[in-house]
């Protein structure tokens, strides 16, 4: 288990270390502009991609028989695949609805006509994603999150060169075609198959495995939007060259949540639901761990507040002084972020999902309701977002301690 946890933690590492390294170097040729609309691209096909399999690839992993694990594999393809299929027939009939409605420009309307292959490859992705881990093929996972990057980040930097624009989102729809061709090679390699279905047995399987639309499908879009839908509040209620700019400070100060923070949990996650099982008491263990998490966050808060601007500007060249300003506001719902991360496994340890879908629903409405204050300029805006998600945080936090107090008031 170890190893395997082991291989994943150092392939996802070196996965996301690629396109951050290449930061610095992409940030110099393509203008903030073009991030802001590959961030708004990025943050279309992250919140369909959600329910384009109606969540049913989560079930991959359950079936006893790789010929029920392979049909369900299917049947999320084909979800998939119609679901891609209906959105680009939709885009098609109201492209200058859509193009109005998120603010790109008529010469940028190619943007959302990628989205739908976006969706479709990033999805198909996860579905042979929860394969690979049905068959403990941990080595091909950490492989394929490699391929990607470095296809897309060769791709985007050959794009660079030659000053292309459009290089950032093709070099990202080059990672994805990556991705999907060596993950469904993999998957291949382990048994997957579409031989020998049964749609009586399917149609079973699905009923079967309904509660995965029933009750995650909108707790997991709820998530994915909360995180995703500022950038495109952003480019629609002012530019995209303002997207770009909000773009990097989030890329840069979600580092330590990308590389840490799961860790952190995995390690939470183990030692809380051992204690529920055995009706212990478990949050002295967890001091050690928080006490890490808080010197974390205290470093990136001191770092980014006094030679925020600085650093943007060294790191990612002149072009770039705003988001090392916008950074500095936000680093305190991003330090709280990473504190809230890598504890919210507690709500799966002592079985209190509830309580967390009810936060979460909470957390949306937040920041749905900045929809009401466009009319405000970026500074103060940015600063309502700051606002929005700290108070997203510390609600987190005191729930947090909440669960955990009222789980050992039982227990004593």
């Amino acid at each position: 288990m170890v190893q395997h946890a082991s291989v994943l933690v150092v392939g996802t590492i070196i996965a996301q270390a690629i396109p951050i390294l290449l930061q610095p170097f992409l940030r110099r040729f393509f203008t903030p502009e073009s991030f802001g609309l590959y961030s708004v691209y990025n943050s279309i096909i992250g919140i369909l991609m959600v329910v384009a399999c109606f969540r049913f690839e989560q079930a991959i992993v359950l079936p006893k028989r790789d010929s029920d694990a392979s049909a369900i594999a299917i049947a999320s393809l084909s979800f998939s695949l119609i679901f891609s299929a209906i959105l680009f027939l939709a885009i098609l009939l109201l492209r200058s609805k859509l193009l109005t409605l998120i603010n790109l420009p008529e010469e940028k309307g190619y943007i959302i006509f990628l989205v739908p292959v976006g969706t479709f490859l990033l999805s198909a992705f996860q579905v042979f994603n929860y394969w690979l881990i049905r068959k403990k093929g941990f080595v091909p996972i950490a492989a394929n999150k490699f391929a990607r990057r470095v296809v897309e980040g060769v791709t985007q930097s050959a794009f660079a060169l030659v000053g292309y624009s459009k290089g950032l989102i093709y070099g990202d729809i080059a990672g994805q075609v990556a991705n999907f061709t060596v993950s469904l090679w993999q998957s291949g390699k382990k048994g997957f198959s579409v031989e020998n279905i049964n749609f009586v047995r399917l149609k079973h399987l699905l009923l079967k495995y309904s509660d995965f639309p029933k009750y995650n499908l909108i707790p997991s879009l709820l998530s994915a939007a909360s995180f995703l839908l500022p950038v495109i509040f952003i480019n629609k209620y002012f530019t995209a060259e303002q997207a770009g700019y909000f773009d990097l400070t989030k890329l840069i100060l979600s580092v330590p949540l990308a590389l840490i923070a799961g860790s952190f949990s995995s390690v939470v996650l183990n030692r809380a639901s051992e204690g529920f099982k055995a009706n212990e008491l478990f949050s002295y263990e967890l001091k050690p761990l928080l006490f890490m998490a808080l010197a974390i966050v205290f470093f990136e808060i001191v770092v980014i507040s006094i030679w925020g601007e600085t650093l943007f500007i060294f790191v990612f060249g002149k072009d770039w002084a705003q988001s090392g300003q916008i950074a500095k506001m936000l680093v305190w719902p991003f330090a709280l972020n990473f504190i809230t991360s890598s504890f919210t496994s507690i709500f799966i340890a002592l079985n209190r999902i509830v309580w967390q879908s009810i936060w979460q629903v909470f957390y949306f409405i937040l920041i749905l309701s900045l929809t009401f204050f466009s009319h405000l300029n970026f500074e103060s805006f940015i600063a309502l977002y700051t606002l929005f998600e700290v108070l997203a945080n510390i609600s987190m936090l005191i729930l947090l301690v909440v669960v955990i107090k009222k789980y050992e008031k039982k227990l004593t």
